[in-house]
């Protein structure tokens, strides 16, 4: 029989290197998904504001990322965001005096 971790476990922690050059990805939404040959995929979307040629003001969305993985990437993306989200919520705990 397989050892299955205990339930709520902390995942095994993989070494990353840092990278100076690594883009900051900055998204408002997310404009398509998908799911095709084993990958997920994901286009991140930010909105832009910009004079158009005629003076007017223009409000438009472009895309800053496509984000490609495979499903057990997006199940680490997904646990990620959670936790980060969980790190933002607010909390009944008064500031401490």
């Amino acid at each position: 029989m397989a050892h299955e971790p205990a339930p709520n476990s902390t995942p095994p922690i993989v070494p990353v290197a840092d990278v100076p050059h690594a883009p900051f990805i900055y998204y408002e939404g997310v404009s398509a998904f998908g799911f095709t040959n084993g990958v997920i995929n994901l286009t991140l979307v930010a909105g832009r504001t910009w004079i158009g040629p005629d003076g007017n003001v223009v409000n438009d969305h472009v895309v800053t990322a496509y984000l490609r993985g495979n499903v057990q990437a997006a199940l680490n993306l997904k646990h990620a965001i959670d936790s980060a989200l969980l790190l933002a919520a607010p909390t009944d705990q008064k500031q401490a005096s």
